[in-house]
């Protein structure tokens, strides 16, 4: 009997969207303009090039790691699925976190692959030492986990990642750091340091792209060759790959906006972190998480103002960072539970 699959559910994409951590802001006009006027150039008759990797090369120029090194597909979903398509199958065991981005537990029970879940504290943070210790009792096949995590927003250290990887090693080990650019403990310039890691990355969060779905896989040299064996061909469009190599020529204009972001994020948290009816945790990612004890309450509230969060099934919601405007919104609607529900 086959592995039933583990479904998982799209934003909602009406009123104020602050559920899937998304940029709030459109690319700017000029880029735009840009973009507009490179599309006559797209031979759109024409399959894309699968030797041709300007974009490729456009992500390692904005990264400071070489072209070499990375691959790029369609969203960083479709990196996490290929590679844990690679390493696992029926009988084979996939290692994460028991608060973690749902779409491992999706391409894992597509490959009928078990999952097994290390628990984690509410806030993100764990023993490294019992988590990699735990892991290899099992045994498991692939490791894989969101850096900062998704969603709790706790990030680890470079030394901690290392650790795991080096505890794991040579079973290979997935970080997933959709939201490193609003941290600063990347392991992108450590995947030549070891045999076992690989590192995904995506342009739908600090790059404003989410409507492009492009994501990348970074890993040593000499995997990549590898790799590309065996993906998909015309895995991503040439539209896309055109839009993406623009954005990406621009890519230090996104510091200041990155950074706008993170300042919004402080200062959310700053003042909502000592309300009595929420336990808010500290985030390194572009949203903060949160548990209360009325959360239908909660949500009728957001639903009145117009705001949609991200709901889970149970004490937790999570909200997306926005635009100034809109975070003096959400921050009325846990003032006025507070009120109601305070102590």
């Amino acid at each position: 009997m086959s592995k039933k699959i583990q479904s998982y559910t799209a934003a909602k994409q009406e009123g104020i969207l602050l559920n899937a951590n998304e940029s709030s802001e459109n690319l700017d006009d000029d880029i735009i303009a840009e973009i507009q006027e490179a599309m006559p150039t797209i031979a759109f008759n024409r399959y894309p090039s699968e030797t041709e990797h300007e974009l490729e090369a456009a992500y390692a120029k904005a990264k400071g790691i070489d072209a070499d090194q990375v691959m790029a597909g369609n969203g960083s979903d479709q990196m996490l699925g290929f590679l844990i398509g690679r390493y696992l199958g029926k009988g084979k065991t996939l290692y994460t976190y028991s608060l973690d981005f749902s779409m491992f537990d999706y391409y894992a029970s597509t490959y009928e692959a078990d999952v097994f879940k290390y628990e984690i504290n509410e806030d993100g943070s764990f023993d490294i030492d019992d988590f990699i210790q735990t892991g290899k009792q099992r045994p498991v096949d692939l490791v894989v986990f969101s850096n900062p995590n998704n969603p709790t927003g706790h990030v680890l250290k470079v030394d901690e990642v290392k650790k795991i990887v080096e505890g794991f090693a040579p079973i290979p080990v997935i970080v997933d750091e959709a939201y490193m650019e609003f941290s600063s403990h990347s392991m992108l310039h450590e995947v030549e340091n070891f045999e076992n890691l690989f590192v995904t990355r995506t342009l739908s969060k600090a790059y404003q792209l989410a409507a492009c779905r492009l994501g990348f896989l970074v890993t040593s040299k000499k995997k990549i060759p590898e790799l590309r064996s065996s993906f998909v061909p015309y895995a991503l469009n040439s539209v896309s790959r055109k839009i993406g190599t623009i954005v990406l020529n621009h890519a230090e204009r996104f510091e200041g906006k990155i950074a706008e972001t993170k300042a919004e994020r402080d200062q959310m948290y700053d003042a909502i972190k000592d309300f009595q009816s929420f336990r808010f945790y500290p985030s390194a990612a572009n949203f903060i998480y949160g548990r209360c004890d009325h959360k239908p309450e909660l949500l009728a509230l957001f639903e009145q103002a117009g705001i949609v969060i991200r709901n889970y099934d149970s004490p937790a919601f999570r909200l997306s960072i926005g635009s100034s405007a809109e975070n003096q919104m959400v921050l009325h609607v846990l003032e006025e539970y507070e009120r109601r529900f305070g102590k």
